[in-house]
C-alpha cells in the first residue's frame, strides 16, 4: 500500500519514535506502514491524521496536505468559477465537477511549491500534458459518432 505518511511527517519535522509514542502504537508498526510493508485501522489513520493535522485522505493519497479551511473553499470556488467560465457550454455537470476538482488540486499542489524553479517546472508538466488532453478529447469526439 502506497501511502505518503513519511513526506508529510518529515515536513512537519516529526521523528517516528515521537510520532508511534503520541498515537500509541510502536515504530515498527508506523514504519511498516510509512514503507508499505504494513495496514492500519481506521483508527489508527484518524489519530495519525490528528496528530500531523491532516485529512486521512492527505496520507493515503497525497492530495490535501491541509484540512479543508477557508482558503481550501476560497481555492474550490475559485477552481468552480473558472471551470464554469471556459466550459460551462461545453460539458455536463459530472465533467464540469471532475474538471474543477482537478483544477482546485493543481492549484493546492502550485501554492505548495516552495520557489521559483519548482513552479516552472510544475508549468511545464502541465503543458506538455495538454497536447494529452487534447488529443483524448478529439479521440472521443470522433470516436462517439
Amino acid at each position: 500500500m502506497s501511502n505518503f505518511l513519511r513526506k508529510i511527517r518529515e515536513d512537519k519535522k516529526i521523528g517516528q519514535s515521537d510520532l508511534a509514542e503520541k498515537i500509541g502504537v510502536s515504530k515498527q508498526l508506523l514504519s511498516g506502514f510509512e514503507n508499505g510493508r504494513s495496514g492500519v485501522s481506521n483508527e489508527v489513520l484518524k489519530k495519525l491524521a490528528n496528530a500531523l493535522d491532516v485529512s486521512p485522505d492527505a496520507i493515503l493519497t497525497g492530495k490535501s496536505y491541509k484540512p479543508f479551511d477557508e482558503k481550501g473553499r476560497k481555492q474550490l470556488s475559485e477552481a468552480m468559477n473558472m471551470t464554469f467560465k471556459y466550459y460551462g457550454d461545453e460539458f455536463d455537470k459530472d465533467t464540469i465537477i471532475k474538471i474543477s476538482t482537478e483544477l482546485y488540486a493543481l492549484i493546492v499542489d502550485f501554492d505548495s511549491l516552495k520557489n521559483d524553479s519548482e513552479r516552472d517546472n510544475f508549468i511545464k508538466s502541465l503543458e506538455e500534458k495538454i497536447a494529452i488532453g487534447l488529443a483524448s478529447k478529439c479521440f472521443l469526439k470522433f470516436k462517439n459518432k
